[in-house]
């Protein structure tokens, strides 16, 4: 099941890669990838089962990789569709984006394998894989790239700020 899980993260990744690659970092200012998906997990009996198996299961795959510079899960707050979700993953490069997590999600992995068939947990398992499955069926990918010149970080900008100054 294991395999399942990360063969279904990396399909979900490998799906966008029709995008163009990625300039080299090289050649002007300094970026990072940045790979959004979305999905609506609609409000009611489904939606602890789906937020569940994402934190158990779904979660770990960029939450220990060494390649994800940050990460967030967002849930919609106000507007008009409080079921969206939102998973936003930032990379230093292109190739990060499929870049295998190594060690520390194979060590997550064994220690926290799916139930099978006549275990403990196997139905409420299963209930949970379904209605994730039902809910990301539909999901979307984005793959952008972000000038960190223009970026804040915890509250400080990276590059400058305002305007260039004119030449004199």
């Amino acid at each position: 099941m294991r395999n399942y899980l990360i063969a279904l993260g990396a399909c979900a990744v490998v799906s966008t890669l029709i995008a163009p690659a990625a300039v080299a970092q090289d050649d002007g200012p300094p970026t990072r990838i940045i790979a959004s998906t979305s999905f609506q997990v609609p409000f009611g009996p489904e939606r602890g089962d789906v937020m569940s198996f994402l934190t158990e299961y779904f979660l770990p795959g960029y939450q220990l990789n060494p390649k994800v510079k940050n990460f967030r899960l967002m849930t919609h707050n106000w507007g008009s569709n409080g079921a969206d979700v939102i998973m936003v993953a930032e990379y230093a490069t292109f190739n990060d984006i499929e870049a295998d997590c190594g060690a520390p999600c194979d060590e997550y992995f064994a220690q926290h394998e799916a139930p099978e068939e006549g275990d403990a947990g196997y139905d409420v398992y299963q209930r949970k894989v379904a209605a994730f499955n039902r809910a990301y069926a539909t999901h979307r990918d984005e793959i952008y790239t972000t000038n960190m010149n223009r970026a804040v970080v915890e509250g400080v900008a990276q590059g400058r700020v305002g305007p260039a100054p004119a030449d004199n």
